[in-house]
């Protein structure tokens, strides 16, 4: 993290330097020294992982959106807070780490993630997103294409669209269990989840989709 980054993140979370200091465990006068260092300078990489974590409280505290860089900063560290903070953005509780994850209870997860009213909003003002992400490759057009049907279905009640919206907001999830920006493996979930979704709705439901 860079001495400007640090300025926008005391900016963006409506903390003095003091203020900081005391969360990081360090001096105010230090956090001062580091705003104020030549444009471009670095934050001495020993206080990056509590700086990292720290700025993920800050996130689930409500005081830093998830789209502030900081946070996306953050989020790229590998820091211990990582999965934790991930839950929260899903929606999910702490125990789902803790489960034995097969079919039935993945599937619960996305009931539970659907079932957030802002999730579901996010969902459908980012349909478009939804669809580019068909260009992956043929597998997820045919996925995508099942699940933004049941979304859109009048056959289907709310309940019954659900663990669709779960799994399409975990694809556009910016921050979910595996980062999409881990090459190669950070799609693999998302791809999992949207075939697992969407053959649970052509069992079922393939008359009314």
């Amino acid at each position: 993290m860079k001495s400007s980054d640090l300025q926008i993140l005391l900016n963006d979370a409506k903390l003095s330097p003091e203020e900081l200091g005391k969360r990081l465990g360090i001096s105010g006068m230090t956090l001062r020294r580091w705003v104020k260092s030549r444009p471009g300078a670095l934050i001495p990489q020993f206080y990056e992982r509590a700086l990292s974590d720290e700025i993920i409280r800050l996130w689930m505290e409500g005081r830093l959106l998830e789209d502030a860089e900081s946070v996306k900063w953050a989020m790229t560290q590998g820091q211990s807070l990582y999965f934790e903070a991930a839950l929260k953005n899903l929606g999910l509780s702490g125990d789902f780490l803790k489960s034995e994850m097969g079919d039935d209870r993945m599937m619960l997860c996305l009931t539970q993630i659907g079932s957030g009213e802002a999730r579901r909003k996010q969902v459908n003002e980012n349909l478009k997103t939804i669809k580019n992400y068909g260009k992956v490759g043929k597998g997820w057009t045919a996925k995508l294409s099942t699940l933004m049907k049941v979304i859109k279905s009048k056959k289907l009640n709310s309940m019954d669209k659900l663990i669709a919206y779960g799994a399409l907001f975990y694809l556009i999830c910016p921050f979910d269990l595996i980062p999409d920006s881990v090459p190669v493996f950070g799609l693999i979930d998302d791809y999992a989840i949207l075939d697992l979704a969407s053959d649970y709705y052509l069992k079922r439901f393939s008359k009314k989709i």
